[in-house]
């Protein structure tokens, strides 16, 4: 079945679009594209990364089990708000609450990458920002 990725103000996904403030600070955190994949053993629907901050959102709207959802886009700059993860399985809906993005060391080190969304069980999801792997706008496995 075709999943459809819905991008909600691309331009300042996560709360982004932070400008850096001079010489001196860093570089900000760059985000070129997500991903949500579903590693349970029933579908996800309903799938949204959200900014509570902002409003902006990410969202798709079916992914079959052991199946991704994804989507490349312009980088953006990560401003540092917190996200929050919905999606409704086994008719049930669930949400991490607003939390802190994680950003792995590596994509730290590359100063950009892919925010990953990955959802292991009915109310389990995990969101890492990872560096990115490359490639095309939308996957459809």
């Amino acid at each position: 079945m075709r999943r459809w990725l819905t991008l909600g103000a691309l331009s300042a996904l996560i709360g982004a679009c932070a400008l850096p403030g001079g010489p001196d600070e860093p570089a900000p955190l760059l985000i070129r594209g997500l991903e949500f994949e579903n590693r349970s053993r029933s579908a996800v629907q309903s799938i949204q990364l959200l900014v509570p901050a902002t409003g902006n959102f990410v969202s798709c709207g079916r992914i079959a089990p052991e199946a991704r959802c994804a989507a490349r886009f312009p980088e953006v700059a990560y401003a540092g708000n917190p996200i929050e993860v919905k999606w409704v399985q086994g008719g049930a809906e669930w949400s991490t609450g607003a939390t802190p993005l994680n950003i792995s060391s590596e994509a730290r080190a590359a100063g950009a990458g892919e925010v990953r969304v990955v959802v292991i069980a009915p109310g389990s999801a995990g969101v890492v920002l990872v560096p990115s792997e490359g490639g095309g706008a939308v996957r459809n496995p």
